[in-house]
């Protein structure tokens, strides 16, 4: 079973926070493109496949927030000595909606669901995803280890 984002974040297996911001996303016109500026800034020193990868999880986190709630609030990026956390925080408050084991097909055999493939591609590059709530809304945490620290 992978481990959860409590046991990566809460119980420092990730090791020490070496950098961390939080970008403010509520009314920018282009909130994913902001998120990238911020990580590409933050991960300037780590392997771009990684960096590829924490963008596309931030830019479905941050699509998901705009589609199912009243949009993002802001990006969380904290850099730890062995990966990467990103949260997205929305004033939504369905941490029940989230499937808990995301898919990429339809109802229909052998088609691909036009929705619904955020947590999916989520699911399938981070080593760990989860929800939590907070005193407004909800947090999307998604993290990412350094190849080879696991």
């Amino acid at each position: 079973m992978p481990p959860t984002t409590t046991e990566l974040v809460h119980d420092q297996s990730l090791g020490k926070l070496l950098d961390h911001c939080d970008v403010e996303l509520a009314g920018l016109p282009a909130p994913q493109r902001a998120a990238r500026g911020a990580l590409a800034s933050l991960l300037d020193d780590t392997d771009q496949n990684q960096v590829d990868d924490a963008a596309l999880i931030a830019s479905e986190l941050i699509a998901n927030a705009i589609q199912h709630s009243c949009g993002a609030v802001l990006i969380r990026i904290e850099v730890y000595e062995l990966g990467t956390a990103l949260g997205v925080v929305d004033r939504g408050r369905d941490t029940d909606v989230l499937p808990p084991h995301p898919c990429n097909s339809s109802v229909e055999p052998d088609t691909v669901a036009t929705h619904g493939r955020g947590l999916f591609i989520i699911q399938n590059l981070a080593d760990t995803w989860s929800v939590e709530e907070t005193s407004n809304g909800k947090i999307v945490i998604a993290v990412l280890a350094r190849k080879g620290s696991r």
